[in-house]
């Protein structure tokens, strides 16, 4: 958060904001006021013709939290477009999840760029790193989007296990991961992907 505060003018923001299991928050109240400082502040990181990008889960605790919802309205306040709002699939059709549905969110906001050439409304979500984590075919599908908006660099300024800065990283573009989890940081730096083993896998399926 202390790191977003100081950046301004960025070409591209992508992350998964933390789950509220992975902070100090006990109640719903104070979870949502940070998720959306910190959707605020990924706003106001990029310029005006940025991207911003977020992959997400929603929760079933007592009820939903819509996150996708949050972002919206955090966007909408900051005089953001919707540009566009993907699934990703988490689980087979026909599957139950106690905790999470079985799809995660992908939306995307901007003040000034291009919708660009539409892709897939849903998308498997592939292999991840760790069971929270998003799905690399899901990111890999973001990422190239944007790319052909003319985005070269991509900033995840909370980083987690890495897998935004490895696939942009596959697909050339350069990559700024940040995160104030020292282990996780380093397991960031530690992962690399195969764009010759996801299509090997995909051609399997």
């Amino acid at each position: 958060m202390a790191w977003l505060r100081r950046q301004g003018g960025l070409e591209c923001v992508v992350t998964s904001l933390p789950e509220m299991a992975e902070g100090p928050w006990k109640r719903v109240e104070d979870y949502r006021a940070f998720f959306t400082e910190a959707a605020e502040l990924c706003f106001s990181a990029v310029a005006d013709t940025g991207y911003v990008v977020f992959l997400q889960t929603d929760r079933k605790r007592n009820g939903w939290l819509d996150k996708s919802y949050w972002l919206s309205a955090a966007g909408e306040a900051a005089g953001m477009r919707l540009l566009w709002h993907k699934v990703a699939l988490r689980v087979a059709v026909g599957k139950t999840d106690l905790y999470r549905p079985g799809w995660s969110h992908m939306l995307c906001f901007s003040r000034a760029g291009r919708i660009g050439v539409p892709f897939a409304d849903v998308i498997e979500r592939g292999e991840v790193t760790y069971a929270d984590a998003f799905g690399q075919t899901a990111v890999r599908a973001v990422l190239e989007w944007l790319g052909r908006q003319g985005v070269r660099k991509v900033v995840d300024p909370f980083v987690g296990s890495g897998t935004v800065v490895a696939m942009a990283n596959a697909l050339g573009m350069d990559a700024v991961g940040v995160d104030n989890d020292k282990k996780q940081c380093e397991q960031a730096r530690a992962l690399s992907i195969s764009l010759t083993s996801l299509s090997e896998s995909k051609a399997k399926d």
